[in-house]
């Protein structure tokens, strides 16, 4: 299964959402509090809802093996409430895969569900998590990912187009990338 149909899936999943389109694209969304251990965030141009990942740091500054990242809800489209994935919905779209890097043992690639084909890696870099991938052929500290629904789909939401916002790690200076769908 390639990741158009995933993402495809992954829309199918929250058909409980109302299916509206925000004017203007991602710049209408929330943008979720600051927190220290905040990696990247996932918006949807169907409702405010947001998907946070944030790194699970232990006690000893290191990033749990087990489970490296805390995958959760911002529900903004009711009342702004932290809620947890459905079993459903970390299957089949929002959650992930990880490994070790061979190379410490504190750093770990991910695969999201719903879009396996792009890695991320996760790891800490001077304390703080950071998640870097490639984004528009660069590799870049991801922030944000916005996926722009077709509206006129009906119930059965057709993705129109992913965009991928971060920060060169270098410079500090913005990426971005679409990926039409």
């Amino acid at each position: 299964m390639n990741y158009r149909h995933l993402f495809f899936l992954l829309f199918l999943l929250e058909l409980t959402s109302a299916f509206t389109t925000a004017a203007g694209g991602a710049s209408e969304f929330p943008v979720p509090p600051p927190a220290p251990n905040r990696l990247f965030y996932i918006q949807r141009s169907n409702d405010a809802n947001t998907v946070i990942y944030e790194a699970n740091v232990t006690a000893g500054q290191h990033l749990n093996a087990e489970d490296p990242v805390h995958v959760y809800w911002i529900r903004y489209a009711e009342q702004g409430q932290r809620e947890s994935l459905s079993m459903f919905q970390w299957k089949m779209a929002y959650g992930y895969k990880h490994k070790p890097l061979a190379q410490s043992d504190n750093s770990f690639e991910i695969h999201l569900n719903a879009f396996k084909k792009r890695p991320i890696w996760v790891d800490l870099h001077q304390g703080k998590p950071v998640a870097l991938t490639t984004i528009n052929g660069r590799k870049a500290c991801l922030r944000k990912v916005f996926v722009q629904l077709d509206s006129d789909s009906g119930l059965l939401p057709k993705v129109q187009y992913i965009e991928l916002f971060g920060t060169d790690p270098g410079a500090g200076t913005p990426v971005y990338e679409r990926i039409r769908v």
